[in-house]
């Protein structure tokens, strides 16, 4: 399992990469990142959910406000979180954390 620093750096990092700018996560925005880990959400599922919080953000017609939260991807991250860990108990051979 990665260590505690790495999760949090990974997923700010991807975070910036999908919103296209170097935005400081605000201190609502890590203690989510903290809410994840601690109920051990893997990062895969994080990054997963990010991009297609992003995805259904650039599907919008009307894209009045740019993602400027992670709070924005929490459902994503959630259902992204779940479908892992289905995935995992189905085939429990396959590598889960």
């Amino acid at each position: 399992m990665e260590n505690y620093f790495n999760y949090f750096t990974e997923i700010e990092e991807h975070f910036w990469k999908k919103r296209g700018t170097s935005l400081l996560l605000s201190t609502l925005d890590w203690a989510l990142i903290e809410t994840w880990k601690e109920s051990a959400i893997p990062l895969e599922a994080v990054l997963k959910g990010i991009d297609r919080a992003f995805e259904k953000h650039e599907s919008r017609r009307h894209k009045v406000r740019m993602v400027n939260s992670l709070a924005y991807c929490q459902q994503a991250v959630l259902e992204a979180a779940q479908e892992k860990e289905r995935t995992t108990l189905q085939h429990p051979s396959s590598g889960g954390e």
